[in-house]
């Protein structure tokens, strides 16, 4: 009865520790078709959470804010994507299909991806 007990406590925390990461990281939750394509960026010196930890990732369907302007990373998971020039996916388009990473300063303010 014990030894059950235990292992219901620790599959509950594993349980919990999944549903902080997946809520920290800012990354949407998949239909169970498995992860979807998202967008983390850092605030730098590039690909760096910089001294203060910053970075943050999105992966919703639809139009998403980019927060971060030191360094940014697209993993492609096979919804493409297109990155804009200005916030709420408007000004110039750049579209995403493969895995990309830029370690420096870049324009995009905001992120469609396609699901």
């Amino acid at each position: 009865m014990a030894s059950s007990r235990h292992a219901v406590a620790i599959l509950a925390a594993a349980v919990v520790a999944i549903a902080i990461a997946m809520a920290t990281t800012g990354v949407a939750v998949s239909d169970g078709s498995g992860p979807r394509s998202y967008l983390t960026s850092w605030v730098g010196p590039g690909c760096t959470p910089g001294t203060k930890g910053r970075m943050a990732s999105v992966g919703s369907c639809g139009c998403n804010h980019v927060r971060f302007h030191g360094g940014h990373e697209f993993n492609f998971r096979g919804e493409k994507a297109t990155l804009y020039s200005k916030p709420g996916c408007t000004g110039t388009p750049y579209e995403v299909f493969e895995d990309t990473r830029a370690c420096g300063d870049f324009g995009w303010h905001s992120i469609h991806i396609d699901c």
